[in-house]
């Protein structure tokens, strides 16, 4: 009996570790925990009550208590900041290896000999030293004192928060930052309200190891700070003193210093593993219109009355290559179009003061000042905030918070009632109470419109902002900006890379190519006119070998019967205003995949044609036929 194939599957492994990993982590984790093991044996449980209250023990673990917590707290003051100037990303190449030297610099008392680190102390600080004897005259003596104990400790210990913090900053990016920037928060804000609590993890891990490190510092202490029984005497020192005097005692307080290290980094660790899991059960868009639907919805928005008002920009980016010139009609959608790297993007960020350039946006009479909103390709929700606190954090931003507290509390409650009005709106307002993590895509989005538009904005900038939603949802999502931006007679414009976008949101389009705008105009007229190759692709439409541009759905098709009872038998002339010629059907792919196929005219020339109910028969590989096709100006005479 043959065998099943089911029995010659082979189980997916669960991990991509390789096996031989095993050994040496067992030997590591041996070579680790052994050593701990023995110092537990030997030491004298019975009498530890009894040791631990002696004065030598209680005066060294009460001064390590105390020095170490205030060093870990002066390591985050001054490492927080430090970690922050290290992670910005570097202007120029010079900016870079500056900023890497000072990262060596500040991180070098971590790798060096606790010792060198005391004496590089001492002999800065000591009282024979240029600094240190200036500061005796002035009654300050930092050396063989406590304070030199919380120096030592700050100097060796605060690296851990400088590279734990530098390394979260760096691999998370600064993206929630600009978001935040944006939406008109001041740079503090966006310290304590975003930038800090994102990278609290990081913040705890490195105080917690700052911590440890500062309880256990020996060498430094030592040589700057030397031994005197409550004044300078840490637990390790007192450790280092009684292990040949007393060794029951040495045990009994290396203990408890393993002791509170393991606490410290116990609790720590379990604060920072308390991040939000995504929550899988998510409903989806109950939103959600078919392309019919969202086409009729659109259809009923009301039409943008002309302005003869504008926003003129006049910019040269020398960096990018780009020199703008570019009038944006107030009250209206304007639509970017350009192959990548054409300086769309530029223009939106010159529009939205983000970048530096030489020129001027004019403004008309109306716009004294520009409140502008952005909104980009992915949502960017705060993820520690709700949903109802991510669209109030625009207006917290314009809110000062002066006053009492309750004046204040008042203010807060009023914007969060706002807020939750604005999510009424866009049908979001049973999402409030939930979590960036807890969204679909689609109701992310939907949120971040809700966040752009909570301070009515003048100008609205969209950068790609459908991109990552699926094709179902963009409909609605298109229908539901395009009613905010009516109902608002905001002024918006959008780079996209979707002729769905244009179609359905665009007044105006302006075509970049090479850093310039090269034409500008409706989309009836750019498709009649097409001033580029890049326009003829995006819009759909087909260029023949003589220059001709057509859209393959406009081609009229005529089987041999219909030529025989028209009497067409003549097809092969160019009317001024569309092509005759006989054609033969080459190949097409499956219905399912394609609306056209391949035909090739007598004189050689391969075309595209649509297929559709009417001439789906017709369109059979070989097949003789005639064709009729309508065509635009070519793309020379649309140049000239």
């Amino acid at each position: 009996m043959p065998r099943s194939c089911t029995n010659n599957r082979r189980r997916k492994p669960s991990s991509s570790i390789p096996q031989w990993f095993w050994l040496p982590a067992a030997l590591g984790v041996v070579a680790l925990i052994v050593p701990f093991i023995g110092m537990f044996t030997a030491v004298a449980w019975p009498e530890l009550p009894d040791l631990l209250t002696t004065e030598a023990a209680t005066d060294a673990l009460g001064l390590s208590l105390r020095t170490a917590t205030l060093s870990t707290v002066l390591a985050l003051v001054l490492g927080v900041p430090i970690a922050h100037l290290l992670a910005q990303p570097a202007s120029s190449r010079g900016a870079g290896w500056v900023q890497q030297f000072f990262y060596v610099v500040i991180t070098l008392p971590m790798v060096l000999p606790p010792v060198v680190a005391g004496l590089a102390l001492l002999t800065t600080l000591g009282k024979r030293t240029p600094l240190g004897g200036l500061l005796h005259q002035w009654g300050i003596d930092i050396a063989f004192t406590t304070v030199a104990v919380v120096v030592a400790q700050t100097f060796v210990a605060m690296p851990f928060v400088i590279i734990s913090l530098t390394g979260a900053l760096r691999t998370r990016g600064m993206e929630y930052e600009r978001t935040a920037r944006d939406l008109g928060a001041s740079r503090s804000r966006i310290f304590w309200q975003i930038t800090l609590p994102l990278t609290w993890p990081a913040v705890a891990s490195g105080a917690a190891l700052t911590l440890a490190r500062a309880l256990g510092e020996f060498g430094a202490t030592l040589t700057f700070a030397g031994s005197l029984q409550g004044t300078t005497r840490t637990l390790p020192l007192e450790i280092y003193l009684q292990r040949e005097v007393d060794t029951n005692l040495a045990l009994a307080l290396a203990v408890v210093l393993l002791a509170v290290a393991m606490v410290v980094i116990a609790i720590t660790t379990v604060v920072v593993t308390q991040t939000p899991v995504a929550d899988h059960t998510k409903s989806s868009d109950d939103s959600s219109l078919t392309q019919d639907q969202a086409l009729l919805a659109l259809a009923r928005v009301a039409a943008v009355e002309p302005s003869t008002a504008s926003i003129s920009v006049s910019a040269l980016v020398n960096e990018r290559a780009v020199n703008l010139a570019a009038e944006i009609p107030t009250g209206a959608v304007t639509a970017i179009i350009g192959p990548n790297g054409a300086g769309k993007s530029t223009l939106l960020n010159v529009l939205g003061g983000a970048l530096n350039y030489r020129g001027e946006i004019g403004l008309p009479p109306q716009l004294t000042d520009l409140r502008v909103a952005w909104l980009h390709q992915r949502a960017l929700l705060f993820p520690h905030l709700s949903v109802a606190d991510n669209v109030a954090f625009p207006l917290l931003c314009q809110t000062k918070s002066a006053g009492t507290w309750f004046r204040w509390s008042r203010t807060r409650r009023q914007i969060r009632e706002r807020a939750i009005a604005q999510l009424k709106i866009i049908g979001c307002d049973h999402l409030a109470n939930r979590r960036p993590h807890q969204l679909s895509g689609g109701q992310a989005q939907r949120i971040a419109i809700a966040r752009a538009l909570m301070i009515d904005p003048d100008l609205v900038l969209l950068d790609e902002p459908l991109a990552a939603i699926d094709s179902s949802v963009a409909w609605s999502l298109r229908v539901l900006l395009k009613q905010q931006l009516r109902s608002r007679g905001c002024t918006a414009v959008i780079v996209t890379h979707d002729l769905a976008d244009v179609r359905s949101l665009a007044d105006q389009i302006l075509v970049m190519e090479s850093g310039q705008v090269i034409a500008a105009g409706s989309l009836e007229e750019l498709m009649t006119r097409p001033p580029s190759p890049f326009t003829t692709e995006f819009f759909g439409l087909t260029t023949t070998s003589t220059g001709k541009i057509y859209r393959p759905e406009d081609v009229r098709v005529y089987t041999a019967e219909e030529v025989a009872d028209r009497e067409l038998a003549s097809l092969s002339e160019d009317t001024g205003q569309c092509l005759r010629m006989q054609a033969t059907v080459v190949d097409y792919p499956p219905l399912e995949f394609s609306n056209t196929a391949l035909v090739r005219t007598g004189e050689g020339a391969t075309l595209l044609v649509s297929r559709n109910a009417y001439t789906a028969g017709s369109l059979r590989p070989g097949e003789r036929i005639y064709i009729e096709v309508p065509y635009f100006d070519s793309v020379t005479a649309a140049n000239a």
